[in-house]
């Protein structure tokens, strides 16, 4: 398993065991920094990001194609709102716990977003926090054929000479590359990066000042009642635990790299 697709795993995990929903989004503070940053606060503000997403479904939509399903959560609840519903995502662990809490009605296709074939079309094309994995041109040129009246995209774009990325965009570079593309109209780009910068700040807190010092003591009692296996466990991972156990300021370093936005595209022929 690639490393990216355990993080996403574990996160999946963790957030269906402290908040019962399995989001991976980030949370959504319009309010700004909660005043204390826990993983209750971070639970509730990951509900706050699906419910400024599910307003600015487009009135009239039916069928949604959630690209980058996830474990199932955001279909789940536009499920329960009454929206027709597929899920899309390459990973198979991922989709085996969304297919765990989905209605068998709710179809779980197994691949990407790139190579998708489908014979029909949805109202709206779903991308929270999945666009920025799929190549811009070949995710437009999938947007053209499947979403059929819109297009949701709830992301995060790579900042001009924020270095260069093979695959994040930037904002403007996706604005150029939809201009070529007509019949769609921007309906809505709105700037929301200070809205989820405090995902980061509660992030960092719960890990220097939890996680990081009680895996601390569990690596120094480890290594006194099991010396031989430690040594071991530490030949393996211990340049890996170094790296994690570094304080981590990523509120400040995500900011700088990338800005976050929500944008609804609308077809008008």
């Amino acid at each position: 398993m690639k490393l990216k697709d355990f993080r996403l795993d574990f996160e999946a995990m963790l957030s269906e065991a402290v908040f019962g929903h399995g989001f991976l989004h980030y949370g959504y503070w319009p309010e700004g920094r909660p005043a204390t940053p826990s993983a209750r606060a971070l639970g509730e503000a990951q509900q706050a990001w699906f419910d400024r997403m599910r307003a600015e479904i487009p009135s009239g939509t039916a069928t949604i194609l959630d690209v980058g399903s996830g474990t199932g959560a955001n279909a789940l609840a536009l499920t329960r709102a009454g929206f027709q519903v597929e899920c899309l995502s390459p990973s198979a662990q991922l989709n085996a716990m969304a297919r765990a809490k989905l209605p068998a009605t709710v179809p779980v296709h197994e691949t990407g977003f790139e190579t998708l074939d489908l014979p029909r079309r949805f109202d709206l094309c779903l991308f929270g926090e999945s666009f920025h994995y799929i190549q811009q041109e070949t995710a437009l040129d999938q947007i053209e054929r499947y979403a059929g009246r819109a297009a949701l995209i709830f992301d995060y774009f790579r900042r001009e000479g924020a270095g260069e990325d093979g695959r994040r965009q930037t904002h403007a570079a996706f604005l150029a590359a939809l201009a070529q593309r007509p019949g769609w109209r921007v309906a809505l780009d709105e700037d929301v990066t200070a809205a989820i910068l405090p995902t980061f700040y509660v992030l960092d807190h719960l890990k220097n000042a939890h996680v990081g010092p009680f895996l601390t003591r569990f690596r120094a009692e480890f290594r006194r009642s099991r010396p031989l296996l430690s040594r071991g466990v530490e030949a393996v991972l211990g340049r890996r635990i170094e790296r994690f156990l570094k304080p981590s300021m990523r509120e400040a370093t995500f900011g700088e790299a990338f800005e976050y936005r929500l944008i609804r595209l609308e077809r008008t022929s």
